[in-house]
């Protein structure tokens, strides 16, 4: 039994995640104390802080406004789907997001921002493959993000995890170096870590904290998991069981990368080991079971109407 399931099953949902979060917080006071133990100032523990989410939250920030001008160049819905994202908002008490849709995008939804704008991007395949009980379904599991304020815990996370491995880069290296070329490399190390899409960039992010940044992605890859879960009950509640469970798998059998419902190499059988420890979606079969339902009971469901479409 993964630790996503013990969790979900001995706390319940949100507060599975929110332990992860105080765990977060917990290593993010270790991490401080250690770096002032071993001789850093307390002027240079608050400098930590400060770069590694200030920087996290610029360049998150400036990536957000890069996607929002991109989405100004998108289709726009058609006005069945405006209607429906309106009356979910509307159900959560959000704002009403933009909705886009992306016709180059074979399958998936995404909800895009930074917790006080959001856009929601579907693929035109989607719109035109399920019907509105299930577009309806998939689109609540976004929007219940927005609504649980899971959009504003990402970056937190993302941002402890610069602090706490370049806390474990000082105790272990930075500390016995000439104050100037420590800087010097705390920064190289933040800007590594912001920009750890890049293979060197990773490497060099990794090894410098000795694996630390490993674990605390893992750690919130699981909160990410059971914000996952929480966000598939809400949408089960509002929409129903049936349409959202067919509505994840007809997302998850397309395999679109970049899609939020369902997420990268969503069956279990397909995830390599990296996979099983660093995705932030719990496989659909997971997912489905939660509400009692196996791939088989909503795959012929969704043959039927595809053959329908055509």
């Amino acid at each position: 039994m993964s630790l996503t399931h013990r969790l979900d099953r001995a706390a319940g949902l949100p507060a599975a995640y929110r332990l992860i979060d105080a765990a977060f917080l917990a290593a993010l006071v270790v991490a401080l104390a250690a770096c002032y133990a071993t001789g850093m100032s307390l002027a240079g523990v608050a400098a930590v802080v400060l770069a590694g989410f200030g920087l996290e939250y610029a360049v998150s920030g400036v990536v957000t406004d890069g996607i929002f001008r991109g989405v100004e160049w998108a289709d726009e819905a058609p006005p069945h789907l405006r209607r429906v994202v309106a009356e979910v908002a509307a159900d959560f008490g959000v704002a009403v997001p933009t909705v886009v849709v992306d016709p180059e995008s074979p399958s998936g939804v995404n909800v895009i921002g930074d917790g006080e704008r959001t856009v929601l991007v579907v693929s035109g395949a989607l719109v035109e493959t399920l019907d509105e009980r299930t577009v309806r379904a998939v689109v609540a599991h976004e929007l219940a993000h927005v609504a649980l304020g899971h959009l504003r815990q990402m970056p937190v996370r993302v941002a402890i995890t610069h602090v706490v491995g370049l806390a474990a880069f000082w105790v272990l290296a930075l500390r016995h170096l000439p104050p100037q070329i420590a800087m010097l490399g705390a920064g190289v190390f933040l800007v590594t870590g912001v920009a750890r899409s890049n293979g060197i960039n990773a490497v060099v992010y990794v090894a410098a904290s000795a694996g630390v940044v490993v674990l605390m992605r893992a750690l919130a890859a699981r909160a990410s998991r059971l914000e996952e879960c929480h966000a598939d009950d809400v949408a089960v509640e509002h929409a129903g069981e049936t349409e959202f469970c067919t509505g994840l798998y007809a997302v998850g059998s397309v395999g679109a990368v970049d899609d939020a419902v369902a997420g990268a190499a969503p069956f279990a059988a397909r995830r390599t080991r990296l996979d099983r420890l660093t995705a932030v979606h719990p496989s659909i079969e997971h997912r489905l079971a939660r509400h009692g339902v196996v791939p088989d009971d909503v795959a012929d469901g969704i043959a039927d109407e595809r053959v329908a479409d055509d």
